[in-house]
């Protein structure tokens, strides 16, 4: 089974206790007749939520909750490599606690609307951008102006960033990155350092970044906090990524499901889809150069900055 990285900071430690607290208060006499093990178990699906609203979002309510929040729950649980059967459970343990709570204020969606109906017949899921939705989504944001949006989507593409990862650059890394052919990152996923190769793609994204920012913060400068930077670039995706994404799930099967045969499905884009375009690239790029494919993943894994042949498989489309 899969294990999802909870570490936390104090701050969002206390808004977990919180979330739980709320949690704890209902499940401890509404759900007593469903027996001991059918209790605990969406317990700790809703604790597992409540974590993950912690340090993603940062939420303190479960009224506040909507379908983004699932959804994302959902990717992360996937990229951790836990199992279909523990996701289905832990969202119906999180839709029935949203059910008790008097005047929540969104609807949410069934399993089959989050995970897909036909989820357990699909060989793959690829959740990766195509180039030319990249390229679109690229010219959207550079005509409404936001910048942000631009450079980040470069730097998730070009050098596999998580949105955490990308709104947290400052000038002197990418100054740094240009003159040493490589990006040191520190403020990662579960604390691991990594340095990410630059290719040319990498390089032109620093380079016109460094040219139209001048702030030492390049996506906090603006009086944002990191948090908000990385909400106002989701929101816009997710409020946009109709004008880019491709209408033919055929015709946008990547190069690397179309080698393999395999069937797949392509939920909703979202930013860390550009992880997984990145990885199916490098994973591309190392097998044309002559690595096998066991070779070709570990190598992705450094990228990605993990160590799971599992969860590199995610990002491939083979889970």
């Amino acid at each position: 089974m899969g294990k999802r990285d909870w570490n936390m900071t104090p701050k969002q430690q206390n808004i977990y206790e919180n979330l739980w607290h709320q949690a704890h208060k209902i499940f401890d006499w509404r759900t007593h007749h469903q027996g001991k093990r059918g209790t605990a178990r969406y317990r700790d699906g809703v604790r597992s939520f409540a974590k993950h609203l912690a340090i993603n979002y940062g939420s303190k309510n479960f009224k506040n909750i909507n379908e983004k929040h699932l959804r994302s729950f959902v990717e992360e649980s996937q990229e951790a490599g836990v199992s279909a059967a523990t996701i289905k459970t832990d969202l119906s343990a999180v839709r029935k606690l949203h059910a008790m709570l008097p005047k929540t204020r969104h609807k949410l969606p069934d399993n089959n609307d989050i995970l897909g109906a036909e989820k357990r017949k699909i060989v793959g899921v690829d959740r990766a951008w195509q180039n030319r939705e990249v390229t679109k989504a690229v010219h959207h944001a550079r005509i409404m102006g936001r910048k942000d949006v631009e450079w980040a989507i470069g730097c998730a593409r070009t050098m596999g960033l998580r949105i955490e990862e990308a709104t947290g650059l400052t000038r002197t890394q990418m100054r740094e990155a240009l003159i040493n052919g490589h990006l040191h990152l520190t403020k990662t996923k579960g604390g691991i350092p990594r340095d990410v190769p630059l290719n040319q793609g990498a390089k032109r994204v620093l380079q016109r970044i460094l040219a139209e920012s001048k702030h030492e913060k390049i996506f906090t400068g603006h009086g944002q906090t990191h948090r908000q930077a990385m909400k106002s670039i989701q929101n816009w995706l997710q409020n946009h990524r109709k004008v880019f994404t491709e209408k033919s799930e055929q015709e946008s099967a990547s190069t690397y499901t179309k080698q393999l045969g395999i069937d797949v499905q392509r939920p909703h884009l979202t930013f860390h889809g550009l992880r997984h375009s990145y990885a199916r690239s490098q994973y591309e790029k190392a097998t044309r150069g002559g690595m096998s494919a066991n070779e070709a993943r570990l190598y992705v894994a450094e990228q990605l900055g993990h160590g799971r042949d599992d969860v590199t498989r995610i990002y491939l489309g083979r889970n």
